[in-house]
C-alpha cells in the first residue's frame, strides 16, 4: 500500500463554558470559548482496495467517527473512498478535548485536497456541522472562537495567547450525555447574555495575551463532575498548588488543564501533560 498522508488532529480545550438552556429537540444551547492546543493524534492514511480503520483506543467500525464522513463526501460528491487508515490516539475518548470531532475534521480537509473538490472554509464547515457539533470548529482556521448554538455557531477569535499548557488526563471517561442530565436535575443553566459577556471577557484576554484576565474560567459541568469524581477536582486544586493562573475541566470532562506563565520542571511526577495554547503541532 501507498502512504498517502501522516496528519496531525489537535485537541481543544473549553476556557469557559456556559450551558444556558435545554432545547425541545432534546439538545442544549450553550456559550463557551473553543481553543485548539498542540497535542494531538496523528492519522495515516494509505491507498487501499476498501475502507478500514484500526485504532486502538477508539471504535474500528461503523462506530468511528470517519465512518460518517464517509458516508456524507460519498454521498453528497459521488466519489469512492477506500483507504486504509490508522488512528495513533494521544487523545482519549471521553476526556472533552475533542479527539472525534477532530479526526473528523482532518479527515474531511483530506478528502476535499485528495479528490479537488474545491471546497472553500465555510463549505467545509458546513458539512461538518451534519458530522457533529464540535467538528466545524476544527475546520476553522483560527485557533480560537466563541461558540453558541449547540456549539455550532462560530465567531472566531484572533488569539495572541500561547502560554505553557497542562493536562491531567484520569482514567475516567465521562459521558457528555449524563453530564447533561446532571446539569438538568441541577437545574445550572445561565440567561445566553450573561454567558456572552463572559465569553467576550475571555476572547479579549486572548487578543490581548492577557494570562491575568483570563481567571476565573467557569465551566457549569464542574459542579456535577467534581461531585461524582472528587479526584478530578482535586487534579484542579494541584494545577493551582503547582503554580498555575487558570485551571478548569475541559468540556464536560474528564480532563483538566492548568494554564501557566512558563513550562514546569516536575510535571512527570504529577501525571501531567505537556503542551501548550495554539494549534501548531510538531
Amino acid at each position: 500500500m501507498k502512504l498517502l498522508a501522516t496528519l496531525h488532529s489537535p485537541a481543544k480545550v473549553n476556557l469557559g463554558l456556559w450551558i444556558t438552556g435545554r432545547r425541545n429537540d432534546g439538545y442544549h444551547n450553550l456559550v463557551t470559548v473553543f481553543h485548539r492546543i498542540a497535542f494531538h493524534d496523528t492519522i495515516k492514511i494509505w491507498d487501499g482496495e476498501k475502507f478500514a480503520v484500526k485504532c486502538t483506543d477508539c471504535p474500528d467500525n461503523e462506530g468511528n467517527i470517519l465512518f460518517n464522513v464517509r458516508e456524507l463526501f460519498e454521498n453528497r460528491f459521488n466519489v469512492e473512498i477506500n483507504f486504509y487508515i490508522e488512528i495513533f490516539k494521544e487523545i482519549p475518548p471521553g476526556s472533552g478535548l475533542g479527539g472525534a470531532s477532530s479526526n473528523a475534521a482532518t479527515f474531511m480537509q483530506f478528502l476535499n485536497e485528495h479528490f479537488k473538490l474545491g471546497l472553500d472554509r465555510k463549505e467545509l464547515i458546513e458539512l461538518g456541522s451534519k458530522v457533529g457539533a464540535d467538528v466545524p470548529f476544527f475546520l476553522l482556521e483560527e485557533d480560537a472562537c466563541i461558540a453558541t448554538g449547540i456549539g455550532d455557531i462560530l465567531e472566531p477569535i484572533d488569539s495572541n495567547m500561547n502560554f505553557p499548557l497542562y493536562l491531567y488526563i484520569p482514567d475516567a471517561r465521562i459521558s457528555t450525555a449524563w453530564a447533561y442530565n446532571r446539569v438538568d436535575g441541577l437545574d445550572l443553566c445561565i440567561p445566553h447574555k450573561q454567558a456572552l459577556e463572559k465569553a467576550m471577557r475571555i476572547s479579549r484576554a486572548l487578543q490581548e495575551n492577557d494570562l491575568e484576565a483570563l481567571y476565573p474560567l467557569e465551566n457549569t459541568f464542574e459542579k456535577v463532575v467534581f461531585a461524582e469524581y472528587p479526584e478530578i477536582r482535586e487534579a484542579k486544586e494541584n494545577l493551582y498548588i503547582l503554580g498555575a493562573k487558570v485551571a478548569s475541566l475541559s468540556g464536560s470532562g474528564s480532563s483538566v488543564f492548568g494554564i501557566f506563565e512558563r513550562f514546569l520542571t516536575i510535571h512527570g511526577e504529577e501525571n501531567l501533560v505537556e503542551s501548550r495554547l495554539g494549534g501548531k503541532v510538531g
